[in-house]
């Protein structure tokens, strides 16, 4: 599949209706424009104690729903925490695919997703959280064959582990966890036939000086004089610059996307993320799509202004942008929009006129929807329907 799909050059499948029905898959056909769905751990379909047929008219039926929609590619969940929804020697199998994490299964449950996605028309890119481990702090839930687990075991002399208050990650400033991503990237693009690799917006889990306060004064020893957010934003652009090289030195085919937080102050004080710097110049991303998860009536973010912000900054031309929309707040309260906190239970046309305002702006060339579960709660159908409305028209 990948060799068929450039960059932003994917299958186009327009269909009347995101119900299951027994027609045919639709035939393909070519457009520039991205129309994408996150495929979440919590979305994932489990494998725990199925047959391969039995989970494979499960997925088919997944992917039917994404091709109804009138969208073209799933951005997968391969690996969320330190663990995997693919048959991997590196990592153990995610709780949320094998029932518990590390259980054995009888089958390669990515190898079926993949099937199921040929058959739709639907390109696939790999999804992984870099350097999240869990989100609870117990280190005895982890799975003995779980890297991190194996690390914690022998001491964690280098504090390559961070155990924090809101969970367990790799330390972002250590080589050997670099390597140690990598190489589940590696493994990932070796084994299956996929479209590209995608991350979001874990990067550092914390601004608490204690996270790598080992490494920073080793640096410091040796006469480094950057302040400490500047060298933990080389050590991210580091990673992402190694992440982008492994890919392509692999398969320059492949398409490798991040999905920064949409807010920018945020990716440089809080992440250490220099999104600026990886839209304008090539080596770090193909694409990238901002999550810009707000309505249109956010007192202090809305929706409009982000996608202007976003659109404004210097992009290299050899990089594309698309848009994050957030199908999730549909029907919801949003707590922190102040004045707007009730738009998305007052209205079921916001992701259609978001589609709109993105299809305006010449700086963005798709969206994609967090997430695929969305598309089936009772309580948004309007909406989606809606967006698929206008999904069909082109505007």
């Amino acid at each position: 599949m990948k060799k068929l799909i450039p960059l932003m050059m994917i299958i186009c499948l327009l269909l009347s209706s995101c119900q299951h029905n027994n027609r045919q898959p639709p035939e393909k056909s070519d457009t520039a424009e991205l129309r994408g769905v996150w495929i979440s751990c919590y979305d994932h379909i489990s494998a725990a104690g199925k047959s391969r047929e039995e989970y494979k008219a499960q997925t088919d039926e997944m992917f039917q729903t994404i091709a109804d929609c009138g969208l073209n590619t799933a951005f997968v969940h391969l690996r969320a925490f330190s663990d995997a929804f693919y048959e991997s020697d590196i990592f153990p199998y995610s709780s949320y695919i094998a029932g518990k994490e590390g259980a054995p299964l009888p089958f390669d449950p990515f190898e079926v997703v993949l099937e199921s996605a040929k058959k739709y028309g639907i390109s696939v890119h790999g999804w992984i959280n870099p350097f999240r481990v869990s989100t609870k702090t117990d280190a005895s839930l982890l799975s003995e064959n779980n890297p991190a687990k194996k690390i914690l075991d022998a001491g964690n002399k280098n504090g390559e582990i961070c155990i924090l208050e809101n969970g367990i990650y790799y330390n972002p400033s250590c080589a050997s966890n670099h390597r140690l991503i990598l190489d589940g990237v590696k493994e990932i693009i070796t084994k299956y036939d996929i479209d590209g690799i995608h991350i979001d917006d874990y990067f550092y889990p914390s601004t608490d000086e204690k996270t790598d306060e080992t490494q920073y004064s080793e640096y410091k020893s040796a006469g480094g004089a950057l302040p400490l957010s500047e060298w933990r934003e080389i050590n991210v652009n580091a990673f992402v610059s190694a992440l982008y090289s492994a890919v392509k030195s692999a398969d320059g085919t492949l398409t490798v996307s991040i999905s920064p937080d949409a807010k920018l102050e945020r990716n440089r004080n809080e992440l250490y993320a220099d999104c600026e710097l990886w839209l304008a110049e090539k080596g770090y991303a193909d694409l990238i799509i901002p999550q810009i998860y707000f309505g249109f009536e956010h007192e202090t973010r809305a929706f409009e202004s982000l996608l202007d912000e976003w659109g404004s900054l210097s992009k290299n031309e050899s990089i594309a942008l698309a848009c994050g929309i957030a199908a999730y707040k549909c029907a919801n309260a949003d707590e922190y929009a102040g004045t707007g906190t009730g738009e998305w239970q007052r209205n079921t046309d916001i992701l259609a006129r978001q589609l709109e305002a993105i299809r305006k702006n010449e700086k963005y060339g798709g969206f994609v929807i967090f997430s695929y579960g969305d598309l089936l709660r009772e309580d948004c159908k309007t909406e989606i329907q809606n967006l698929k409305d206008t999904i069909k028209t082109g505007k």
